[in-house]
């Protein structure tokens, strides 16, 4: 056992310089006055907070919530009837229709962004080229959300077919023998069974699509900001590095908490992929 113990210090190591280290220098910018391109003085400094009540940043975390929230839940209506379907497919082939859900996945996102995006500015084009009918796509609320949905509908569909997968299939039978119908046994046992999956589905759809900037910045046209938005354009643009720090933290405290509470509904970890 010592000896294995030992195969974990390269990964403590990473953990230390990938993670611990850059989240305790974000926790520093947040509360001084450093630049880290141009390295001077030290002093700390509560300005960054002042930039919380800018309207761009009030609006950014209106739009993430409203956004984010909206794409959880279509891919909630969206991704418990495939996985449902798909736990209770009876057919060989079951992995690789898994595997098709998952494949997506394995493409560069900003490939698949700018596919969306293309595709966005040439449906517009034939239909006005063709029945005259202008309108546009890019810089919708429409395109932004189906661009959500078609990146992260993966990480809600997984969860929910893993938990489905292992349910005691003789708890469903149960429920029939003693008289309930379909949709009793669905609500009664199979949904609360596999609200772990859910509330793991809905965290790992609702912290990517929160925090996203390329895809708002590229269906939107630049002209809807989410919170991921803001923090690049302090980081590269306003050099407002403090201000960007702070946002940051404030991130990653809502991401531990929304860990921690996913722990309590999946304390075994067997929805977390």
């Amino acid at each position: 056992m010592n000896r294995l113990k030992k195969l974990t210090i390269p990964y403590f190591v990473w953990m230390v310089v990938l993670v611990a280290i850059p989240s305790l220098l974000i926790v520093l910018l947040s509360v001084s006055d450093l630049d880290i391109f141009n390295f001077g003085p030290f002093s700390f400094s509560l300005d960054s907070f002042s930039y919380l009540k800018r309207p761009e940043v009030i609006t950014a975390v209106k739009n993430s919530i409203r956004l984010s929230f909206m794409a959880a839940a279509l891919c909630l209506l969206i991704g418990y009837p495939v996985a449902y379907f798909l736990a209770n497919l009876k057919s060989k082939n079951k992995a690789l229709y898994v595997t098709f859900i998952i494949l997506p996945v394995w493409s560069n996102m900003l490939l698949r962004i700018i596919a969306w995006e293309n595709m966005f500015y040439f449906i517009p084009r034939v239909f006005e080229e063709n029945f005259g009918i202008e309108f546009d796509l890019i810089g919708t609320d429409f395109a932004i959300l189906l661009g959500m949905i078609s990146m992260y509908l993966p990480f809600m569909v997984l969860p929910i077919y893993s938990v489905l997968e292992k349910m005691d299939k003789s708890l469903i039978e149960a429920s029939k023998d003693l008289g309930a119908n379909n949709i009793n046994t669905f609500f009664k046992v199979v949904f609360p069974l596999s609200i772990g999956g859910v509330v793991s589905g809905i965290i790992m759809t609702l912290l990517p699509s929160m925090t996203a900037f390329a895809l708002p910045e590229r269906l939107s046209g630049g002209k809807t900001l989410l919170i991921g938005n803001i923090i690049e354009d302090y980081f590269t643009k306003t050099n407002n590095i403090s201000a960007g720090s702070l946002i940051s933290v404030i991130l990653m405290i809502v991401i531990v908490f929304m860990f921690i509470s996913l722990l309590r509904f999946d304390k075994e970890g067997e929805t977390l992929i």
